[in-house]
C-alpha cells in the first residue's frame, strides 16, 4: 500500500490457467488512467518503461472483492497499480521468477508478507478498525489499529480486567498508538487507574489516570512496534504483544481460544512537555460506540467484517502553504521522507522547510520564490505533473515561470517572481527542470483574502495567517489556518472573517474593555478544534491545537513580532524619563523656589543646570524609543501625555530668553513682566504634572505591551516616590512661609521672581552670570560715617 488504501492478496489462479487471482481486494477510486501495471521494478524509470498488465479500469472503489487477471507468460517481476499520467504508484507486489515455470501450482515461490495484511478484521466504529493475526505457537498476536482520524489522534485497544464483575475501562491493559509531532509511529502499553488524563505523580503523590506502564515504578512497555503509516488521511499502526507478558500487575493474560472483554477508544493526544515526557491520551469526548466501546473478542475465531477501504474526509495530509505577496517562499532541497506521490527521487523540493507542500496562490497576487536548493535544482512552474522537462518524454508542457537559470544556494539565492493571471489554470505544478517528481501541486484561485485586506502576517507556528484592514473607527479581520482536526473546511483550510469597532459602544461589561488601539501592538493567539457550539465549552468542542506563544501584531506598520520580554532600549527609555521627570526637572523647580536664601546666585546655577540636564535626558529618551519602535506614533495615551510634557519643557528656556526686564527697586512691575512670571511658573509646574502623568501612563503601556509581572510593583514604587516628593515640597513650603514671617502676598509666594533677582543674568548662558557677578558690586551697600568738622 502506497496510496488509495490498496490491499489484497495475489495468487496464481488455482485452476492452472495463466491468470492472477486477487482476493480481499480494496482500493479507493483512482484516476481513469490508472491500471494494473507490469514493470521490472518499483523505481520511477522502471515504471515509466513498464506496460499495462490488464485493461481493467480502476476509477471506482473496490470493497473486499475478488478479481481475475489473465496474462500472457511470462509473469513480470513486479505487479503495480500505476497511473502513467501522473507517474503515481498506488502500490505493488513482487512476483517470483520461479512461478513462471511449468509448475504453476506452486503459487509464488517467495511470498512477501505485507504489514497492512491480517487474517481478521473487526469494525469497531464507522471510522475505526481492529485487525489481527494470531500466532498461538509463538504465544503472541499481531494487532493492527486503523482509523480515519487526524494525525493528532490516538488509537487505543486492549483487554479489560478479567477479574472485574463487569468490563470497564478502569484497570484495563491497553496499547495506545499514534504518531508523534514529527510523524513517527508509536505503540506503547498503558494502564488505566482512573477516568482522567495521566498525572505523573510528584511530592509523594501516586501516578494516576491513563498512564504508560513505564510511568509506574515497576512497569514496562511490553508492546513492540512493527510498522506504521499515514495514507490518505488514515492512521495505521501495527504492533506485537505476547499473550502472556509475565507482568501480572499491569498486563492482562490473554487466552488464545478464550472469549474475553476488550476496550477501545480514539481521541486526541497531548504532546509531551517538560512535566509529562509521554504522549498522553485526552478524554475521548464522544458518545459510546463512536469514540469508545467495550466488546467480547476471541482471537482464534475467523472474522472479517471490514468491507472496503476506510475513506477519510480529508485525504491530503501533506503540509500546505498559502502564498503571500509580501513573504518570499524559500525553496530548498532535502531527502524525501513523506513525499505525497511515490515513487520519488531521493531528494525533493522543500518550501519554507516543508517537504513538497501543496502551494496555494491567488491570481493577481505576485508570488516570490527565493531559490536556494542547489545548482542542480532549477525551479520552474509547469503544467506537467511530473516535471523534469517533459519534452524529453516527447510530451508538451506550458511553462508559467522559471527555467534552467533559476537555481541558487543559500549564500547566493536566485529570486523568482511569478504573477498568476486569469489565463493560469486552476492546477499547475512546481518542479525541477533537471529531475522528475521533485515538486508537487500549485492550486490557483481567484482573488482572495490578500486582495480584500490591506495587511497580513503569519502568526506563530506558521499555521495561521491574520489579515486586517483598519478604518476610522473599526477593524476588519480575517484568519486563515490549516486544518488539523476533523472539522469541515475547504481544501483543508479554515477561514473566518468579521468586523468589529475599535472601541465597543457599551459600558459595564467585561467585553466593553476590549479596546483595540492601532498604535499599540495587538497580542494575538489562535486555536483550532473539531467542532464548536454556542453553549459552554466541553471536551467534545475544545481546541486540539493552539499557538505556542502570543504574537504582537503592529497594526499600523503591517508587521508582526514574537512576544518577548521588555527590550533593553525601551527599559533605558523608561529609566531616562524617570530621571528627567522624577528627579532633575522637579529638583530644578525646588531649587528656584526654596534656595534663594543662599548667598549669591547658587540657587540659579542649580536651577539652570538641573533643567538643562533634565531636558537633554528627556530628548535622548524620546530618540531611543522612536528608534527602537521604528516610528513615532502619537495616538496612544502615553505618547500624547509625553509629547505634551516635552513641548511644555522645551518652551521654558525659550520663554526665559524673552523675559522682560525687571523694574528698578521701588517701581511697580510692568504688566508684561507680571504676565511673564505667571506664564513661566504655570508652564513649568504644568510640565512637571503632565510629565509625572506620562510616567504613570508609560507604566500602564508597559504592562499592556509586555505583560510584565513587575509592572504593578514598579507603579507602586513610582507612586511612593511622587508622594515623597510632594511631602518634601510641602515641608519646604511650610518652612519658607515661616521664614518670610507670614508674608501672604499671593504674587510673592506663587511667582519665581523676587526683589533680589538680577535681570542682567542670561538664562540661556549661565556662564555670563558668573562673569557679570564678578564685575558688579554685590547687592550689599556699605556706608562710611565720618565726623563733621565745624
Amino acid at each position: 500500500m502506497l496510496q488509495h488504501q490498496l490491499r489484497g492478496t495475489v495468487r496464481l489462479d488455482p485452476s492452472g490457467a495463466c491468470a492472477l487471482q486477487l482476493t480481499r481486494f480494496d482500493l479507493l477510486a483512482a484516476s481513469p488512467s490508472a491500471r494494473f501495471w507490469a514493470a521490472d521494478g518499483p523505481s520511477l524509470d522502471d515504471l515509466a518503461k513498464g506496460r499495462p498488465f490488464s485493461p481493467l479500469p480502476l476509477n471506482a472503489t473496490f470493497r473486499n472483492e475478488t478479481l481475475r487477471l489473465p496474462f500472457s507468460a511470462p509473469l513480470p517481476p513486479l505487479l503495480a497499480i500505476f497511473d502513467p499520467d501522473t507517474s503515481s504508484d498506488l502500490g505493488h507486489v513482487f512476483l517470483s521468477a520461479a512461478s513462471n515455470s511449468s509448475n504453476a501450482t506452486a503459487a509464488l515461490a517467495s511470498r512477501i508478507a505485507t504489514p497492512t495484511m491480517f487474517d481478521n478484521c473487526v469494525q469497531l466504529s464507522e471510522g475505526y478498525r481492529l485487525r489481527w493475526t494470531l500466532n498461538a505457537s509463538a504465544g503472541e498476536v499481531d494487532i493492527g489499529l486503523e482509523a480515519a482520524v487526524g494525525s493528532e489522534y490516538y488509537m487505543a485497544f486492549g483487554w479489560a480486567d478479567p477479574k472485574a464483575n463487569s468490563p470497564a475501562m478502569v484497570r484495563s491493559d491497553v496499547v495506545v498508538a499514534g504518531f508523534t509531532e514529527e510523524g513517527m509511529p508509536f505503540a506503547e502499553d498503558y494502564y488505566i487507574t482512573d477516568y482522567s488524563e495521566c498525572t505523573m505523580g510528584k511530592d509523594d503523590l501516586p501516578v494516576s489516570g491513563v498512564c504508560p506502564d513505564s510511568a509506574y515504578d515497576d512497569g514496562r512497555n511490553d508492546s513492540r512496534l512493527v510498522y506504521g503509516h499515514r495514507r490518505d488521511g488514515v492512521s495505521f499502526v501495527r504492533y506485537k504483544r505476547k499473550l502472556d507478558s509475565e507482568d501480572d500487575k499491569y498486563d492482562v493474560l490473554v487466552g488464545a481460544t478464550e472469549e474475553m472483554a476488550v476496550v477501545w477508544a480514539i481521541g486526541k493526544l497531548r504532546p509531551p512537555d517538560t512535566l509529562r515526557p509521554h504522549y498522553l491520551p485526552q478524554n475521548h469526548g464522544g458518545p459510546r460506540d463512536e469514540t469508545f466501546g467495550l466488546m467480547r473478542l476471541n482471537l482464534s475465531e475467523a472474522v472479517d467484517s471490514c468491507l472496503g477501504p476506510l475513506d477519510a474526509d480529508n485525504k491530503q495530509d501533506q503540509d500546505r502553504i498559502i502564498a503571500d505577496g509580501k513573504t518570499p517562499l524559500v525553496v530548498t532541497s532535502a531527502p524525501a521522507v513523506r513525499y505525497p506521490n511515490p515513487p520519488n527521487p531521493d531528494k525533493v523540493i522543500y518550501i519554507n522547510k516543508k517537504e513538497a507542500p501543496l502551494l496555494k496562490v491567488e491570481r493577481g497576487v505576485p508570488v516570490k520564490f527565493s531559490v536556494q536548493a542547489g545548482h542542480d535544482v532549477a525551479l520552474y512552474v509547469t503544467s506537467d505533473p511530473i516535471g523534469g522537462n517533459a519534452t524529453l518524454r516527447n510530451k508538451t508542457e506550458v511553462i508559467y515561470a522559471g527555467g534552467p537559470d533559476v537555481h541558487g544556494v543559500p549564500a547566493t539565492p536566485t529570486e523568482l517572481v511569478w504573477l498568476p493571471d486569469r489565463n493560469t489554470p486552476d492546477l499547475v505544478y512546481y518542479q525541477s527542470v533537471y529531475e522528475a517528481k521533485m515538486g508537487w501541486k500549485v492550486q490557483v484561485v481567484d482573488g482572495g483574502l490578500s486582495d480584500m485586506y490591506n495587511n497580513s502576517v503569519l502568526l506563530d507556528d506558521q499555521q495561521v495567517t491574520l489579515f486586517w484592514t483598519l478604518s476610522t473607527d473599526s477593524i476588519s479581520i480575517a484568519a486563515r489556518g490549516e486544518k488539523k482536526s476533523g472539522c469541515k473546511s475547504e481544501d483543508g483550510v479554515i477561514t473566518f472573517e468579521f468586523t468589529r469597532p475599535l472601541k465597543p459602544s457599551c459600558t459595564g461589561k467585561v467585553e466593553c474593555k476590549n479596546i483595540i488601539d492601532p498604535t499599540t501592538p495587538l497580542k494575538v493567539v489562535w486555536a483550532m478544534g473539531a467542532s464548536w457550539s454556542g453553549d459552554d465549552l466541553t471536551d467534545s468542542n475544545m481546541h486540539s491545537v493552539t499557538s505556542s506563544r502570543p504574537i504582537r501584531v503592529l497594526l499600523l506598520r503591517g508587521s508582526a513580532e514574537a512576544e518577548q520580554d521588555l527590550r533593553p532600549v525601551l527599559a533605558v527609555h523608561g529609566f531616562m524619563m524617570f530621571v528627567a521627570w522624577g528627579i532633575l526637572l522637579p529638583g530644578g523647580i525646588l531649587a528656584a523656589r526654596y534656595l534663594k536664601s543662599l548667598k549669591g546666585d547658587g540657587w540659579y546655577q542649580i536651577h539652570v543646570y538641573l533643567q538643562y540636564s533634565g531636558i537633554s535626558i528627556m530628548f535622548l529618551g524620546v530618540l531611543f524609543a522612536a528608534a527602537e519602535l521604528r516610528g513615532f506614533y502619537v495616538d496612544s495615551v502615553h505618547v500624547k501625555f509625553g509629547l505634551s510634557a516635552l513641548l511644555l519643557a522645551a518652551f521654558q528656556p525659550l520663554n526665559a530668553y524673552f523675559r522682560p526686564k525687571r523694574p528698578a527697586n521701588g517701581e511697580v512691575p510692568p504688566r508684561n513682566r507680571v504676565l511673564w512670571e505667571y506664564l513661566h511658573v504655570i508652564t513649568g509646574r504644568s510640565a512637571i504634572v503632565v510629565g509625572v502623568v506620562a510616567l504613570f501612563t508609560g507604566m500602564k503601556h508597559l504592562g499592556q505591551r509586555y505583560d510584565s509581572e513587575n509592572v504593578e510593583e514598579l507603579t507602586w514604587a513610582l507612586m511612593l516616590w511622587v508622594l515623597s516628593a510632594i511631602v518634601i515640597a510641602l515641608s519646604l513650603e511650610y518652612k519658607e512661609v515661616k521664614r518670610r514671617g507670614g508674608d501672604r502676598s499671593f504674587r510673592g509666594h506663587w511667582v519665581l521672581g523676587n526683589t533680589e533677582e538680577d535681570d542682567s543674568v542670561d538664562l540661556l548662558h549661565p556662564d555670563s552670570s558668573a562673569r557679570s557677578s564678578e564685575s558688579r558690586p554685590s547687592g550689599v551697600m556699605e556706608v562710611q560715617l565720618e565726623p563733621l568738622t565745624r
